[in-house]
């Protein structure tokens, strides 16, 4: 009865993002959206869905960090699969995106603009998290720093280059954020491989990236770690970046935004997140099947289709990015209430509150972080820079 309950409020906050993300969608600040073409369909749909399943994921774990001390993976399948697999759908999405990008043979590659636009979209507002973080760091030294000058200066380094870590030897640094920083690295890690991958399919064809798909098999199976990078996590972009071609294939072959299609996706949904053995091999073949349905267009009903879905996938960013500071601040800083003394279900009475205060904070930091970062991002040139440069020297 009590998983039941903690479930149907889940769904509940779910349906209040997406009665927000209908408001929000009709102001003029997001009117732009009616007028962009429709890119990759269902795909901008589904990630709004999946930044707020990791939301949901991270408020449980909380909830169980507060009773144990301890963070880490929750009790309940559920709760562990929409993180995890949240996680693992958007690693498929960046595939998908970039590998669409590279396989055209009737165009070269800009690769200055590519990793240009990268930095652009998404360093500024991860260096405004960072900022928070530091707060929230110093607030709890009294704003006295705990550790020398060049240790700090190193500390901040390794969150530059996604590495993470204590800030001023305060422990709970990670957990401002809810760890969810260690994502980013895996996808530079990616727009790094795309040199590697467009020479594979330039210079060998269908066979080189045939050979890479294996690798990528291989060392999901066989798992190589360096320092803090695991390659099992490089299948997930494969299976992206597979999707792709499969995806162009099915919409020239077949309808699959069909009302047969939407029940086995949303079927496939049910499995997944009720799966118990989280990211085994079958688990992420599901997880294959569901995307590509996805990738081919199938909008589930309509639902990843629905303006409101739209709008939270256009926000999706800042929403898995910020949540873990809204949640540490309500919850640590804050904290109206002792935890401790919650059962599951009646923690859960908050949580559609909590998703509509993320949802609302990160329409904001869309609006004059990201968006206008997105923009400066496309202007950028290094002539600008020299011009502004000499301009303001002359002057």
């Amino acid at each position: 009865m009590e998983s039941l309950k903690v479930l149907l409020i889940t769904i509940l906050s779910f349906l209040a993002c997406i009665v927000l993300g209908f408001v929000l969608s009709k102001t003029k600040k997001f009117s732009y959206l009616s007028d962009r073409d429709n890119r990759f369909g269902a795909i901008d749909g589904i990630r709004g869905y999946l930044a707020l399943s990791v939301l949901y994921h991270h408020y449980v774990v909380t909830y169980y960090w507060k009773l144990n001390q301890v963070w880490q993976r929750p009790p309940e399948n559920f709760f562990q699969n929409l993180g995890k697999v949240g996680v693992a759908i958007f690693f498929m999405i960046t595939g998908f995106l970039f590998f669409s990008r590279i396989i055209s043979q009737d165009r070269t590659i800009n690769w200055f603009s590519l990793y240009k636009s990268r930095i652009f979209r998404i360093y500024p507002l991860y260096l405004f998290s960072l900022c928070v973080i530091s707060l929230f760091v110093f607030l709890a030294s009294n704003f006295e720093v705990n550790v020398s000058a060049i240790d700090l200066l190193k500390e901040y380094v390794k969150w530059i280059f996604f590495i993470g870590g204590t800030i001023n030897d305060i422990s709970d640094t990670k957990t401002i954020i809810a760890g969810v920083d260690w994502t980013l690295k895996y996808e530079w890690l990616f727009y790094l491989m795309l040199p590697v991958i467009f020479c594979f399919n330039r210079f060998v064809g269908k066979l080189g990236l045939a050979f890479l798909g294996l690798i990528a098999v291989y060392t999901y199976i066989n798992p190589i770690r360096v320092g803090n990078v695991s390659s099992e996590y490089l299948i997930y972009f494969a299976i992206g970046s597979v999707a792709y071609p499969l995806s162009l294939y099915i919409n020239a072959n077949s309808k699959y935004n069909h009302v047969l299609v939407s029940t086995v996706s949303l079927l496939l949904v049910a499995i997944l997140l009720t799966y118990p053995n989280t990211l085994d091999s079958f688990h992420v073949f599901l997880m294959a099947i569901l995307f590509i349905l996805v990738a081919s267009g199938n909008s589930i009903f309509g639902i990843l289709s629905l303006r409101a879905s739209v709008l939270l996938g256009e926000i999706s960013y800042s929403i898995y990015l910020l949540h873990g500071v809204v949640l540490y601040f309500i919850f640590t800083y804050w904290s109206p209430t002792e935890i401790s003394n919650l059962t599951l279900s009646e923690y859960a009475l908050f949580l559609p509150i909590v998703s509509l205060v993320v949802v609302a904070v990160s329409t904001i930091t869309f609006l004059i972080i990201e968006r206008p970062a997105i923009k400066a991002g496309k202007n950028f040139t290094f002539k600008n820079l020299k011009g502004r440069f000499l301009l303001r020297k002359v002057v």
